[in-house]
């Protein structure tokens, strides 16, 4: 998969979900923002088969990481700086997510907007910590990628370039499969019409 898809393709949807988080779990601080989409992407393939953004995320120390969105609270370096804004807030260098203009949900369907809920009514409320606990348990996807691939993180090495493959999650349900890789082929498709 191309690195960047869901960002070619799903960037208004991507923005939105972003809005939405920062309105309904406020303070959304960067981290747990990164963590509450993976986990959303987790429960959509679970579930129907497909994650909703098609972000990548790879493994690193503190769990499950969009490249695309970590970089983002850099200045100039914000790919949905027409949806939110990253806000430098304390001497921790904590990154406060603000959104800029109102929640669309032209882009989900229902079931997404449910797969949202089901996510946030569990884990919205939860901090950072917490959330990095989640995805770094025994029988997560970040533990599993960092198991078999050997990854050994330190004080000066903290990622990865181990992406975290979401077919491992349905790999016994060949519905589910034939989802996901319809669903990727109609996106690369939309990415080269675009």
């Amino acid at each position: 998969m191309d690195m960047n898809l869901g960002i070619q393709i799903n960037k208004e949807l991507i923005g939105n979900l972003l809005i939405l988080l920062a309105e309904r779990c406020k303070p959304l601080y960067h981290t747990k923002m990164m963590k509450l989409l993976f986990l959303i992407d987790q429960k959509a393939t679970l579930e129907k088969g497909a994650p909703l953004t098609w972000l990548e995320y790879k493994a690193w120390k503190r769990g499950p990481v969009s490249q695309d969105l970590f970089y983002s609270k850099n200045e100039g370096h914000n790919k949905f700086s027409n949806y939110v804004h990253f806000d430098k807030k304390d001497k921790h260098n904590s990154v406060l997510v603000r959104p800029i203009r109102d929640f669309d949900d032209s882009e989900f369907s229902e079931w997404d907007l449910e797969i949202i809920e089901k996510v946030l009514s569990v884990y919205g409320q939860k901090t950072a910590d917490e959330l990095i606990q989640v995805t770094h348990e025994k029988d997560s996807l970040w533990y599993k990628t960092i198991s078999k691939s050997g990854v050994k993180f330190s004080t000066d090495n903290q990622t990865s370039d181990e992406v975290l493959n979401f077919l491992e999650l349905i790999d016994d349900d060949g519905f589910k499969k034939s989802i996901y890789f319809s669903t990727l082929e109609n996106l690369e498709l939309k990415s080269t019409l675009k």
